[in-house]
């Protein structure tokens, strides 16, 4: 008797719904080491500090994109390479590191180089050192992305999972060390050392994810194709309306809090509403842990000629079970919430919070139906997806006398139109015909035997 509720929790784990969860979680836990990194560094930093380190991670979320769309392209390349009969993924992801360690040298070099001015654009003008370190930040996050994104089209979900943790756990170890020897070591604050703590980690997890590809999915050297791997601008192109996607997606979800940090002449409202911002992501961070399920699901039950809707319809169900209570939480108790989180006096921007978690679970919706479209190979999101961004960071930047709370019912506004658009495309848009018929295949192998 004993074995068999066992049985059943390892078959729910190896169902549709069950990886999906398993994502899920690891993204929950990411998202509360990530709220531990936060509460201890808004003590450590100070208000003015952590509005600081509020605008760098906000900059460098929307600089994530890259990655994140590249991690999307990625995964749907495995997913038919793999369909096709190609046994070797981890060729290609070795040649892709090769390349993005070459990338990650030229923008540790030009960061330095151009900290003055990138600093000033943050709004961080004190922190320079932390600025320098943005573009290095950005290279070795693609990295992470695209060794994240084989595992996710290898279907190696339990090892996709592990790496959204660690990342979070390396993040706040070497955030607590560097804040601490950083001052020993350059001439700049804390907050230079809070933020260097990410390029460490993706460091770190790039060489863990490298490992496990290279032990459990590298071929030996007799089935190998012949030729070069897939040069990353290739990959790029094919997958350039994802790419721009998700970035429209991460400028509307980041940019309130990079003006905010500029527009709000009271800093301590400022560093409030990026308390408040960072709370509200919460949601966020469990759409992104769901979409690692839902992506290559959804593409390979579209190229095998399968109805992809069920994916979409239990992320959607598992993202209103954890999103709609964490709503609630946000709007009964929103100022004892981000005293208690981040510390006394950061409840200046408390009405705000509410208004910020629906937004936070509309662009989760959001966020999904893109990657669904995506992955059955739809793209009519992407015109009003502009516009909507466009017409958000124009309305944030009308007045400069927008108090908190009105800051966040532009973003909610701007939020729910793209819910509704993206959400209405994906469910009644069927996957594109010839969805299962690659384009670039023929490139593929071209390439292959140069």
């Amino acid at each position: 008797m004993s074995r068999r509720p066992l049985a059943r929790v390892r078959e729910f784990r190896l169902s549709d719904t069950g990886r999906a969860a398993e994502l899920a979680a690891a993204s929950m836990l990411n998202n509360a080491i990530q709220l531990i990194f936060v509460v201890v560094l808004t003590r450590l930093l100070g208000k003015a500090g952590y509005a600081s380190l509020a605008a760098l991670v906000a900059a460098f979320l929307i600089l994530q994109v890259s990655g994140q769309s590249m991690q999307a392209a990625a995964a749907r390349a495995v997913v038919r390479w793999t369909g096709q009969g190609r046994q070797d993924p981890y060729r290609e992801v070795a040649g892709w590191t090769r390349q993005v360690l070459i990338v990650a040298a030229a923008c540790l070099v030009l960061g330095f180089v151009f900290r003055a001015p990138l600093a000033q654009l943050i709004g961080v003008d004190e922190h320079r050192g932390a600025a320098a370190l943005l573009p290095v930040t950005g290279a070795l996050w693609l990295l992470v992305c695209l060794q994240r994104g084989a595992l996710q089209g290898l279907r190696d979900f339990d090892a996709v999972a592990v790496s959204i943790v660690l990342e979070a756990v390396f993040r706040l170890g070497g955030a607590l060390l560097f804040v601490g020897v950083g001052p020993l070591v350059w001439a700049d604050t804390e907050v230079t050392g809070a933020f260097a703590a990410a390029p460490a980690a993706f460091a770190l997890l790039a060489f863990g994810m490298d490992r496990r590809l290279r032990q459990h999915h590298a071929s030996d050297g007799a089935t190998r194709a012949e030729g070069r791997p897939i040069p990353l601008r290739q990959l790029a192109q094919w997958e350039l309306t994802v790419i721009v996607s998700l970035l429209l997606l991460a400028l509307m979800q980041n940019v309130d809090t990079i003006l905010a940090n500029r527009e709000f002449a009271d800093r301590d409202v400022a560093a409030s509403y990026a308390a408040a911002a960072v709370a509200a992501k919460a949601v966020v961070w469990v759409a992104v842990g769901v979409a690692l399920h839902l992506l290559p699901e959804a593409t390979h039950r579209a190229v095998h000629g399968n109805d992809p809707h069920p994916v979409l319809r239990r992320a959607i169900a598992l993202l209103a079970g954890i999103g709609l209570p964490a709503i609630a939480i946000f709007v009964a108790i929103p100022g004892w919430l981000l005293e208690t989180a981040f510390g006394p006096g950061f409840d200046a921007a408390s009405g705000a919070l509410p208004l910020l978690g629906v937004a936070m679970l509309l662009l989760s919706v959001t966020l999904m139906s893109v990657q669904y479209l995506s992955a059955i190979g739809r793209h009519r999101h992407l015109a009003p997806l502009a516009v909507l961004a466009a017409v958000e960071v124009g309305l944030l930047v009308a007045r400069s006398d927008w108090s908190a709370t009105e800051f966040a019912s532009i973003v909610l506004g701007v939020q729910a139109v793209a819910a509704t658009v993206t959400l209405g495309l994906a469910w009644w848009t069927p996957p594109k015909p010839d969805v299962d018929v690659v384009g670039v295949d023929d490139d593929v192998l071209a390439l292959g035997r140069s």
